[in-house]
């Protein structure tokens, strides 16, 4: 049993990756994205993401998202033995959201997690192929997906790798 975390910028192959590991782990195991778009603050969250409104409450819905999936879904699945893998989690919220606060303050909020992973996974791409990638898909640009931002976030997943790997 073991609790698996893939991240990566925008267009890095996280949900073919995601994909690809449940399939090969098998059974019982409980694949997930974050945000989770079956709770409410999932679907408010891609909403906001989409429309790129209230861009200063990203960091604070993503976690009580996280939090919120972490206590009634992770959590319930890792003490009932099943694997668990998920398209992103906290180390997003981390690089993502230094475009408005700052990494101490987003490093704390997350102290108080219900569950951490076991695997934590980082795919690296160049951020022009990724995001060449990105809109080919279908509900592509949301807030986030903009070159210059992804450059930044994908120094900032090189440095949290170099911090927390």
């Amino acid at each position: 049993m073991g609790y698996y975390i893939l991240e990566g910028i925008d267009g890095s192959g996280k949900d073919t990756q995601g994909d690809l590991l449940t399939e090969a782990l098998g059974g019982d195991t409980l694949r997930l994205n974050e945000p989770d778009d079956t709770l409410p603050t999932g679907k408010l969250l891609r909403t906001m993401l989409k429309e790129g409104t209230y861009v200063e409450a990203h960091a604070a819905m993503f976690l009580a998202d996280r939090m919120a999936m972490l206590s009634t879904r992770v959590r319930p699945a890792l003490e009932a033995g099943r694997d668990v893998v998920s398209v992103r989690s906290w180390l997003s919220t981390l690089v993502y959201q230094q475009e408005n606060w700052p990494l101490d303050w987003l490093l704390s909020i997350h102290e108080q997690m219900p569950c951490k992973a076991d695997h934590l996974i980082l795919l690296d791409i160049d951020p022009e192929v990724a995001l060449g990638r990105a809109s080919r898909r279908p509900g592509h640009n949301e807030f986030y997906e903009k070159l210059d931002i992804q450059k930044r976030n994908r120094d900032r997943y090189k440095n949290m790798a170099l911090r927390f790997m």
